[in-house]
């Protein structure tokens, strides 16, 4: 069953679809515009048979979505686009799943792990790669990495550590010198003593 019903100042549409052959659906209330742009488009079906909100950016004050619960990416969920300076997220997690085909097989007591935990904004306020070892593969990086303030690896830092060892391998190659120094002087004396032995 289909009904209009005028109540008050709501317009009561009733029915299990309502279908307007148009392109445009546009919400307009003067009373809270910033702008005097012409168009408030909130919906049109575009030129690439898509769906748009907020065309042309009409709304300056842009869309905000609330209790969003899944976004799926154009051609089949194969691709999501997202253009923003900045890209800001409110919650501690940001995981990365590629799901059974990008997972490692689990075998002896690893545990099947739901969650694939790429970026975790951990306690103390410091940012956390693979947190709690969720990606069994470990974490790979390519190309140069820079560590202006330095680096610390199994509880050691990592520059005190190479000018420890800087240090040591200068003091070894002082000993070599001087062990090679004996063992020629050495050879040169067994060279001499084997010398007047002989006949």
């Amino acid at each position: 069953m289909t009904d209009i019903r005028f109540e008050g100042d709501i317009i009561h549409l009733e029915g299990l679809v309502v279908r307007a052959t148009a392109n445009d659906l546009i919400l307009d209330a003067a009373a809270r515009r910033r702008t005097n742009t012409p168009f408030r488009r909130a919906l049109v079906h575009d030129f690439d048979d898509g769906l748009t909100l907020n065309w042309d950016h009409d709304y300056p004050g842009g869309v905000s979505v609330n209790a969003c619960k899944q976004i799926s990416g154009f051609n089949n969920r194969d691709w999501l686009i997202v253009r923003s300076r900045i890209h800001q997220q409110f919650g501690t997690d940001f995981m990365l799943d590629g799901g059974a085909d990008r997972r490692g097989r689990i075998f002896g007591s690893l545990r099947r792990n739901p969650f694939r935990r790429a970026l975790v904004h951990g306690f103390g306020d410091t940012l956390v790669l693979n947190w709690d070892r969720d990606y069994t593969g470990g974490v790979v990086v390519n190309g140069r990495v820079t560590m202006p303030d330095g680096a610390v690896v199994a509880g050691q830092d990592v520059a005190a550590t190479l000018t420890s060892l800087q240090g040591q391998v200068t003091a070894l190659t002082t000993e070599l010198t001087a062990a090679t120094a004996a063992i020629a002087d050495l050879t040169a004396r067994v060279t001499a003593l084997e010398s007047e032995v002989t006949p």
